[in-house]
């Protein structure tokens, strides 16, 4: 990636933070940037040392991260999943699913074939996002 590049995706994330009514500092913007290029599904400790290891925030706590995470997740901009051993979080870009692997614990960006039912409601509680986790064994850990 050039260097222009990482402007024009820096100014992309500004204009979505600021579009969804989000101040965008410094630590959202490089949290939202290292989020939306990468696959790998990571907690908010691993996006701590992540940037403790870049030194690209130097000025980054934990408590940081989190409060981050959860401004984002609110503005609908992240993607919380819950598995049994960490809270992980995901870009939340086009409408997509999850494998969760217990074995080797990656999680797995998947795509279904088929129509999932549009729910709005449920005993009186107003539906606004619907999640789906696949739980087993994946390929790699199959084939070991």
């Amino acid at each position: 990636m050039v260097k222009s590049d990482v402007k024009d995706l820096k100014s992309e994330i500004r204009e979505l933070l600021k579009e969804k009514g989000v101040k965008p500092t410094v630590h959202r913007v490089e949290i939202l940037e290292y989020l939306s290029k990468t696959y790998s599904h990571p907690s908010a400790d691993d996006i701590y040392e992540h940037f403790v290891k870049e030194q690209r925030l130097p000025v980054l706590s934990r408590a940081t991260v989190y409060n981050t995470l959860r401004a984002l997740a609110e503005a609908g901009l992240v993607k919380v999943i819950i598995t049994p051993d960490a809270i992980r979080y995901d870009f939340a870009k086009e409408n997509h699913h999850h494998f969760y692997c217990t074995q080797c614990k990656k999680i797995y960006d998947v795509e279904l074939n088929v129509e999932l039912p549009i729910i709005t409601n449920v005993d009186g509680h107003e539906v606004r996002n619907v999640q789906l986790t696949l739980v087993g064994v994946c390929k790699n850990c199959l084939n070991r």
